[in-house]
């Protein structure tokens, strides 16, 4: 899997909506990951995903991007 220009994507869509993307990691809970971003003021947040790691470029794929933060906007729900 070549998740290298997907995650350029995810970084470019949490910096339009004001964001910086740091990682997505897998969870102990099988189905979901784990988000870890920060927010306009440097604030380190976490968040459970519904989409496994290793689904992360079919489940995007999937979803059409219209606004520059699209896909921060569907991974943060």
């Amino acid at each position: 899997m070549q998740l290298a220009p997907l995650m350029k994507d995810i970084r470019d869509s949490f910096k339009a909506k004001g964001l910086e993307f740091v990682s997505i990691v897998e969870s102990k809970n099988p189905d979901k990951s784990v988000l870890t971003y920060k927010d306009g003021s440097g604030k380190t947040l976490t968040k459970e995903v519904p989409i496994r790691i290793d689904n992360l470029e079919e489940a995007l794929a999937e979803i059409e991007v219209i606004d520059p933060d699209g896909l921060a906007s569907f991974l943060l729900g």
